[in-house]
């Protein structure tokens, strides 16, 4: 390991920097701008050393430390009980890639005129997370029905956790639970959980886009308003649906599942009636439509008891093979 020679005033110049430095660190990894306050825990040292730094370190997260002594002339070597530490002079940084109990950073000093040496140590709470942020519900709501949800994170030693609705504000409590109500206008809700460290102020969020249940609404029959006998018409049921409806188009007392039918008359009628009903798969919820449609051609000597029948067929077979 290298070492280097600096002059006492030039290692308070470094010094004041490295403060400087160490103190906007700080703000970077404290959450909403807070400082955590810097407060060394070194043991003894005859030359009234000092390693400056944060008392913890947390996994994945870069750590840097200094020492400083009130010797004129030094020397320094720093060394940590993590495999990627790399000291250089009075300085030390390197990552932790796992948890573990504590670490140790240590400083060698030896004083240039006198030779002495003097060696400090400075032991670090271990912190991790919040990492794995997740939030477990219901992944569909019902209108002004109160559904609850639950925060998780992987956390040492502990978190708090907050939640926004949508854009709203943020909303903390003493656990990791909330509950929610949407309004009947909501066609989902955003829901985010921000979890922070309750030692180093980190914070990660997670959001889900949870569904809420609308409908059936704004239903209609699309297909043409005049047909022709002899011709194959196709009408489409449509509505406003979450998370999605089942159909059933009807004419007369005939039924058959689905939203898409095609008709075909045969015989002359001077009109036919089609309706639409559309269910929520989640709310079981119905509406339903109706539509009458012209036929060209009408023959005032067909009995309407016949026509009625013949187109019936035509219907529901047509219906069928489409669906």
């Amino acid at each position: 390991m290298d070492k280097t020679y600096i002059s006492k005033q030039d290692g308070l110049k470094l010094f004041h920097l490295w403060l400087l430095f160490l103190a906007g660190l700080q703000l970077v990894l404290s959450a909403d701008g807070e400082t955590t306050e810097l407060d060394n825990n070194d043991e003894g040292s005859s030359l009234n050393c000092t390693i400056v730094g944060p008392d913890y370190v947390t996994v994945g997260v870069p750590s840097s430390f200094g020492c400083y002594c009130s010797c004129a002339e030094c020397t320094y070597s720093m060394s940590a009980d993590v495999p990627s530490a790399q000291g250089q002079d009075y300085m030390l940084a390197f990552v932790l890639r796992s948890w573990k109990p504590a670490v140790t950073v240590n400083c060698t000093v030896t004083d240039s005129n006198t030779q002495g040496t003097d060696t400090i140590t400075k032991h670090l709470q271990v912190l991790a997370g919040p990492a794995n942020v997740t939030i477990s519900g219901p992944s569909l709501m019902t209108p002004s029905m109160k559904y609850t949800y639950s925060c998780h994170a992987y956390c040492r030693p502990s978190c708090t956790y907050a939640w926004r609705a949508d854009k709203g504000p943020w909303v903390g409590g003493p656990g990791n639970v909330v509950s929610v109500s949407p309004k009947a206008d909501d066609k989902f809700k955003i829901l985010t959980c921000k979890a922070t460290n309750t030692v180093s102020g980190l914070y990660v969020t997670a959001s889900e886009n949870i569904a809420v249940v609308a409908g059936p609404s704004e239903i209609q029959i699309k297909g043409p308003e005049l047909i022709d006998i002899g011709q194959k018409y196709r009408f489409e049921c449509t509505c406003e649906c979450l998370p999605s409806c089942q159909y059933a188009m009807s004419m007369g007392s005939h039924t058959v599942r689905g939203k898409v039918v095609d008709i075909t008359v045969d015989h002359p009628q001077k009109s036919v009636t089609v309706t639409c009903k559309a269910e929520n798969t989640a709310s079981k919820k119905t509406t339903s439509a109706s539509r009458t449609i012209q036929v060209k051609g009408l023959n005032s000597s067909t009995r309407p008891e016949e026509t009625s029948a013949v187109l019936l067929v035509a219907f529901i077979i047509s219906a069928v093979f489409m669906l």
